[in-house]
Formats: C-alpha cells, structure tokens, sequence
C-alpha cells in the first residue's frame, strides 16, 4: 500500500466528542438561518433568479418539464423594428400571452429539481422552498467542520463550523431562494474526497470525484472544474507516478461526462443553436457595455444592456439559444472594439469587486435591488468578510510553515477569481471560496490560541520553579 503524500492531522479529542460539538453548532448555524428567513426574508416576493428557481420548480412538479416560467407564466411583449414600402424603418410593438412552452437553459438544474421534490408533497410556497435552502445550508455547516478537521485538525474543524455558522455570506444566501446552498454544500464535500485523493490517489476516489464533479457542474461552473484540476495540479507538482495520475485524471473526466451526458443531450437536441450547459450571451451582454466598463458599475453588471430582448425579422419569438447568439454576439463586438479598457479597467475591478476591494460598500447596496437584502446585514457580513479574509491569509502562512496541504483549499478562490474575469464581482457568486476562507482563518486562530497557551504553560512554569527556589 503507497504511503500518503500528506498525512492527515493527528485527532486531539475523541470522535464522539467532536461529532457531539459540531452537531450542536449546526444547530446553531440552522438556528441563525431560520431567524433570517423569519425576521428578514420572510414572504418576500421573489424576483429575478429566486423567482425563475421558484416558479420552475412548480412547473416541474405540475409535469411541464424545464420550461421558461416567465413566458409561461407573463407572456412576451417586445418590439422590433420593421422598414415601411416608403423605407422609412418603424418600432412595431409585438404581444404574447402567457402560456408560452419554451425550453430554458439559463440556469443548471440540480436547485430547481430539488425544489420540485418539495413542491410534489404539496411544500410549493416561496417560503417553503426558502426552508430548502436553510436546511441545506445548516447541513453545509456540518460539512465544512468535517472538511476543516481533514484538512486541518479537529479543532480546526470545529472552529470552522462555528464561523460558517454564524457567517453573514453564507446564511444571507440560505433563505434567499437562491442555489447557493447547494453550492455551499458541495464545496466541502468535494473537497473533503479531493484531499483523501490528494494524499493517496486512487481510481476509486477518483471516481468520486468525477462523480461530484459531475452533479457539480450542474449547479455551477466552478463545481465542475475544481476536481480536473486537483489532479492537473498533482500531476504539475509531481511525487506519484504521472501514469497513474494520468489514469485518475481520465477516470474524474469519464465520470462527470456520464453524469452530465443527460443534461448536455438535451440542450444539444431542445434548442435551434448549440447549448451545453447554460447560455451564457445574456450574462455577458450586461457585463460588456458602458455602463460596466465606463459607468457607475465598473466590473458588475447591467440589465438594461442585455435589453431589449431579440425577436425574429418579423417579431417572432426566438428560443433562447437564439437569443443567447444574438447577445453574444453584441457582447463580442463590444469587447473587441473595447480591448485596452476590458483588460486594463473592467476585468482586473470585477474580481477586486469579487473580493470587496473595490467599492464594497457599493457592492452592497447593488445586494439590495438584485438579491433583496437588508442593507445593515450586508454590512455585518461585510465586517465579518474582512475578519475572516485578514486571519486567513495568516492561515496561510501557518499551512505554508507547517507544510500542510494548501493547493485543494486555494483552488478555490482561485477559480472564483476565474468566474469574475468572465463574467463580473458579486458577494454572491464568491460563495464556492468562503468556506476556503473560513478553513484558512480557523487554522490561523487555532494556531494563534496554541502559541498563547504554549507561552502561558511557559510562563506559570518559570513562575512556579521561581517560587519554589525562593521557598527552598
């Protein structure tokens, strides 16, 4: 049998204590979450990404299957621009009524299915659905102190529970109606089978690597390329024999394909153009236009930009793989025509923005029309941010001087980094690298609080033998 690469952390207490500890933080975490959906979120009407989750996830239940819940459920008016006889060109004004079945793409499914299951036992409301996402989120809690202990120690994993349980970016999401539960979920589990890889690689936990990065990939991007990329990482740092890397590395990419193989079939054979896992013109439109690159939101987004919607020659409704070419064709020509200021302004603020170094406090009243929050919770968990962000990079220091295993946790951030550059900052979109954070900053306050104690064991000591030679 290969020795591990890295060994794990030697346990400083017993394992029913530490389960025992981080159930009751959980419950504190869940605790916190059903607080916030009570005073805070409750009976909010949901708008914008909570309301297309909510309204397809009752869609699904009633057996319309994956289906655009705004044309179904409000129609489409739009207008396009028609040349007269005379060639004079004219606005025409175009109506659809509700109960348009079009097949949607734009967001993964594994949140809206998920959803359905509650709807299909009669839990339909936006409430009810919001619970999902507490519960969820209390469970991701656990997750994180369990990942915090493999990676670090079982202090550290408890301190990581206690942090992630009463941490503002994480539960400001849970009750939101919003998918980052699951995202948050994911993360330690994935990364928890990803450090057990890391320290010895073998098929079978590569297998379940690719196994989570497939369901990953069908709740967010960055889910899909951590695992690849842990053993692309391996593989560049050596210590294995690059044979077996390079079967492990086949292995997660042959698994996430199978797993993600129904989804990429249906969007390759429900729409007009190719789409694999979500179209990305709209997002890209209202992040390559003036007002992001010029205006008074520098590397966020704007929703007039991807407006209005495209329609046909005639009016006609186009699906949306033909809308998404459309929008992302515009975004192109805008980028291009635009290259200095994208590359020298717009990409290096959306991830300064993604990390709250650019204008945060803007960032956070943007959180108040695009995801209804409360401003003053924004700014508690922006205070919260800062804490946590300055103990981790100490905590990188202590991993880094300890020689303990840092490439699974900083991948982390780093893809986050990735998702800004193409698309835009926002507290939201950083969830997949707080739990990074929260890892890093535990290990700093348990390595801090050891040295404390190490001094003070150090110092009664002297102080005790000094009292002694003066007794004798």
């Amino acid at each position: 049998m290969r020795r591990p690469l890295v060994d794990p952390p030697a346990p400083t207490m017993s394992r029913r204590a530490f389960y025992v500890a981080l159930c009751v933080l959980s419950l504190l975490g869940l605790a916190v979450r059903v607080g916030h959906l009570v005073v805070d979120q409750r009976d909010q009407a949901p708008t914008g990404d909570a309301a297309f989750y909510h309204r397809t996830a009752n869609l699904i239940a009633d057996g319309k299957g994956y289906i655009d819940p705004f044309r179904y459920d409000d129609g489409f008016q739009g207008t396009f621009e028609r040349t007269a006889p005379d060639g004079t060109v004219e606005t025409v004004e175009v109506t659809y009524p509700p109960g348009i079945e079009q097949a949607t793409a734009s967001h993964p499914p594994v949140w809206p299915y998920l959803l359905s299951v509650a709807s299909r036992i009669g839990l339909d409301s936006p409430n009810e659905h919001r619970m999902v996402g507490v519960l969820i989120g209390s469970l991701a809690v656990f997750l994180i102190g369990m990942a915090g202990r493999d990676l670090f120690g079982d202090r550290v994993g408890l301190v990581s529970a206690g942090i992630a349980a009463v941490y503002g970016f994480l539960w400001l999401n849970d009750a939101a109606l919003m998918s980052e539960p699951v995202a948050t979920l994911m993360v330690p589990l994935t990364t928890i089978v990803a450090l057990r890889w890391w320290r010895a690689p073998r098929w079978q936990t590569a297998f379940l690597l690719g196994l989570l990065a497939g369901v990953g990939g069908l709740v967010r991007s960055e889910l899909l390329a951590y695992a690849p990329l842990v053993v692309l990482g391996a593989l560049v740092i050596g210590g294995r024999p690059r044979k077996l890397l390079a079967r492990d590395l086949g292995v997660v990419v042959a698994v996430a394909l199978v797993v993600l193989g129904p989804w990429l079939v249906r969007n390759l054979t429900a729409f007009e153009k190719p789409i694999l896992l979500s179209p990305t013109g709209t997002m890209l439109a209202q992040t390559n236009c003036d007002a992001t690159y010029y205006g008074d939101k520098l590397g966020y987004w704007e929703l007039l930009c991807g407006q209005p919607e495209p329609t046909g020659p005639n009016g006609e409704l186009l699906d949306e793989s033909q809308r998404d070419q459309v929008r992302r064709q515009q975004a192109t020509t805008y980028a291009e025509d635009h290259l200095g200021r994208l590359v020298t302004v717009a990409a290096p603020l959306r991830v300064l923005r993604m990390f709250n170094v650019y204008d945060p406090v803007q960032t956070a009243r943007f959180d108040i029309y695009v995801e209804n929050r409360d401003f003053r919770l924004s700014i508690f968990a922006l205070v919260e941010y800062y804490l946590v962000a300055v103990a981790a990079i100490a905590g990188v220091v202590v991993a880094r001087r300890r020689r303990l295993p840092l490439f699974v946790v900083l991948l982390w951030p780093a893809l986050v980094a990735g998702v800004a550059l193409i698309g835009f900052g926002n507290n939201r979109y950083r969830v997949t690298a707080e739990p990074s954070f929260i890892w890093l900053a535990s290990l700093a306050l348990c390595a801090a609080a050891g040295h404390l104690w190490a001094r003070k064991r150090t110092t009664d000591s002297a102080t005790t033998e000094s009292t002694a030679i003066s007794t004798s």
